[in-house]
């Protein structure tokens, strides 16, 4: 059962606020339908009770008590006349609809007489033409109802008239199943949507701030420049985007010491690595000369790296670049005779830094022809974004790999070429420069064998009719 109640539960917090004023609504009108009961069976005996008030004080100017009772008084009414009082039996209920009919028999009796009597309620109730009790049929008329009313009147010389009658309920003149349905429509659904209502004014402007800190959240780890989230709303939700501010900028911190203590080591290793150069030279054999100029090579391709890496991360001017114009002048430079890199497709303009997108566009091309063949570049446009897709045929990237490979220092060259010079940081920079530029890098497997690379970068406001 529990494990029903789970499946069942929504997941969203207007869906979760929904249910629970729901179910608080209905709950409260079940609970006060019992008031509401009461009151509107006391209602339902009141034309009966002002009729029977009526014909009592009819009877009262006929019959003296002091002689025999007059025959045919009234249809539906047993009249007697009792030197005491007459008394209630056991099973008769005295609260407060009992006091509240009494008190009114009493003013409508003084209305109709213009003097005060002693009423002393015996019974009361609904019944149907069969004489069965009916109690909340009777208040919609699902079934023909009738009020039985027996009291008793004192009048002079300390004689009591006793009258036991009966009266039709009051009658709306409309469908039983009209008048429930009004009061379905009325009290239950009417009151659903105002609370639907209420849950949609609450979430739109309760938890807006909350949807704004998530969606912050998310785009942290694309973007940790992004603008900080305004201190609005409820108290806690201040002290969150406050919180959520103050990690932000803890992290930059973090990462611009980190950036800067790597940027100082690699740039700093170039001076130990030009004197290991100018020392080499002084080798006279030649395998340990070329062996060492080898790894000198090696370090610095590393340094080299790992200052693009860091420099991938920086916002720099934005200008107008054509991307097509771009990749035809890369493919100039990069394809061979084996390798044409031919390009398909037409670009519109965009706004970006023309060398960050340059040096994206060489690591994923490079890539490409570094580890795969039959490489191709499609250009297509949307009204979101303009994708640039670099096709290859090759081995691919095993799908375990797939999503840790834009990490930085982490390689696919298992699947690859396993004796490749790379360090892992050429798909990071791609990745960083398509995030800087609002957009992002998407790499998938071909069915038949290879790789497909798609860079997205909208176009938006950055779209130029040229």
């Amino acid at each position: 059962m529990r494990a029903l109640l789970q499946r069942l539960w929504p997941r969203t917090l207007f869906a979760q606020l929904l249910v629970i004023m729901v179910i608080g609504v209905l709950g409260i009108q079940l609970a006060s339908s019992s008031i509401w009961f009461d009151v509107r069976f006391a209602q339902v005996l009141e034309a009966p009770v002002r009729l029977m008030a009526r014909d009592t004080a009819a009877i009262i100017e006929q019959v003296d008590c002091q002689a025999p009772l007059p025959s045919g008084l009234r249809t539906h009414y047993q009249v007697h006349c009792r030197t005491q009082r007459p008394e209630r039996n056991a099973s008769t209920e005295t609260g407060r609809a009992s006091r509240r009919i009494e008190m009114l028999l009493t003013q409508a009796l003084h209305y109709e007489t213009g003097r005060d009597y002693r009423i002393h309620l015996l019974a009361t109730g609904l019944t149907d033409t069969q004489g069965q009790p009916i109690v909340w049929h009777s208040l919609f008329g699902l079934r023909t109802a009738q009020a039985h009313l027996h009291f008793a009147v004192q009048l002079a010389q300390d004689r009591w008239l006793e009258v036991e009658g009966e009266e039709l309920q009051g009658w709306s003149g409309q469908s039983a199943w009209v008048l429930i349905a009004d009061y379905l429509l009325r009290v239950y659904a009417l009151r659903i949507v105002a609370v639907l209502v209420i849950c949609l004014i609450a979430v739109r402007l309760c938890l807006r701030p909350l949807k704004r800190l998530a969606e912050a959240a998310r785009g942290l780890g694309d973007n940790l420049e992004q603008p900080p989230l305004a201190i609005e709303g409820s108290e806690e939700v201040r002290q969150a985007a406050q919180a959520f501010n103050s990690m932000q900028q803890r992290l930059k911190a973090m990462l611009d010491d980190q950036a800067y203590f790597l940027a100082a080591v690699s740039h700093d290793l170039r001076t130990p690595l030009t004197r290991m150069r100018l020392l080499i030279e002084r080798v006279e054999q030649e395998r340990p000369r070329e062996r060492l100029r080898h790894n000198i090579n090696e370090m610095e391709r590393m340094t080299v790296q790992i200052l693009d890496y860091l420099q991938s991360a920086d916002q720099h001017a934005m200008q107008p670049v054509d991307v097509h114009a771009l990749l035809l002048r890369l493919r100039q430079e990069l394809s061979t005779p084996e390798e044409p890199l031919p390009v398909s497709g037409q670009a519109a303009w965009i706004l970006a830094n023309e060398l960050l997108l340059q040096r994206c566009l060489q690591n994923l091309l490079g890539n490409a022809l570094r580890y795969a063949r039959q490489v191709s570049v499609e250009l297509r446009t949307d009204t979101q974004a303009l994708h640039i897709d670099i096709l290859d045929r090759g081995p691919g990237i095993p799908a375990p790999l797939l999503p840790g490979i834009f990490e930085p220092f982490v390689r696919g060259d298992a699947s690859r070429n396993p004796n490749s010079g790379g360090y892992g940081l050429g798909l990071s920079i791609a990745r960083r420069v398509a995030v800087l530029h609002g957009g992002r890098l998407d790499l998938r497997n071909r069915e038949a064998g290879g790789l497909t690379a798609t860079l997205s970068l909208p176009l938006h406001q950055a779209t130029l009719d040229q």
